[in-house]
């Protein structure tokens, strides 16, 4: 769960009691890459549950061509259940990234991408331009101020200058 702190800007994340803070910006970049790798993890996933598919026709195999005692057998066995552990393990991570997959399929035919980078841009510009302010007078009222600390400035040059030649 999310709370936007307003004043500061800033989101917590709530878990179990520990207070995290992230940045609008750094939520935004979490969710551009969110939506920009979801894909390559689809991707990177399917090429490991194909190896370990291949490691476990290696072991079928091997039980087939060969004749092992009880000893072999065990072994062939442990080996054969920590493929099929992680074989699952993939399998249910893919499974969650397929579902996750059609929640950035939906939002990016919206352009969510092009709007998080636009956002980003935006709020860069706009810490930028507040790192260092800029005011442009609407009114000739501080020229005047200006002239006359300009011309106090004057006076007080002059009568140390007159001090200094007496």
């Amino acid at each position: 769960m999310w709370i936007c702190n307003k004043r500061t800007d800033k989101y917590r994340k709530i878990k179990r009691g520990a207070k995290e803070e992230v940045t609008v910006e750094d939520l935004l970049k979490l969710m551009l890459n969110f939506f920009q790798e979801i894909d390559k993890e689809i991707k990177e996933s399917y090429e490991k549950l194909s190896i370990l598919d291949l490691k476990q026709q290696d072991i079928l195999h091997y039980i087939e061509a060969t004749t092992l005692n009880a000893s072999g057998y065990s072994k062939v066995g442990k080996l054969l259940k920590q493929v099929r552990t992680e074989r699952r393990e993939i399998k249910n991570e893919i499974e969650k990234l397929e579902l996750l997959q059609k929640l950035t399929n939906k939002y990016n035919n919206k352009m969510i991408q092009g709007d998080i980078i636009q956002t980003l841009k935006g709020l860069n510009t706009i810490n930028k331009r507040q790192a260092e302010p800029k005011y442009t007078c609407k009114t000739d009222i501080l020229t005047r101020l200006e002239a006359k600390d300009e011309q106090i400035q004057k006076q007080k040059s002059n009568s140390r200058w007159k001090r200094i030649w007496q």
